[in-house]
């Protein structure tokens, strides 16, 4: 996956939280009854909604990293030269 469409997807991705919390906190603004009655669960809501996407893209980019340094680095010895015959 190249960077444009990794950003892309997480982009739809926020943008999808981002409507999500929205539309709770716009509901709470216009006094919806059964957000009203759970205020802070909504407020929570909204906020693990975007906390979440920008924790996932974060853990992807580590990964991702990490996946790249380590095919990156070479052994020194092959495996295969260190292994001895057997019945030897």
């Amino acid at each position: 996956m190249n960077p444009s469409t990794w950003l892309k997807a997480r982009a739809v991705e926020l943008g999808a939280a981002l409507c999500t919390a929205t539309i709770l906190i716009g509901g709470l603004a216009i006094g919806v009854p059964f957000l009203r009655a759970r205020i802070p669960e909504t407020f929570l809501y909204s906020f693990c909604c975007i906390t979440a996407v920008i924790l996932r893209a974060g853990i992807d980019l580590v990964v991702r990293g990490i996946a790249l340094a380590a095919g990156s680095l070479r052994p020194a010895v092959p495996v295969a030269a260190t292994l001895k015959p057997s019945g030897a």
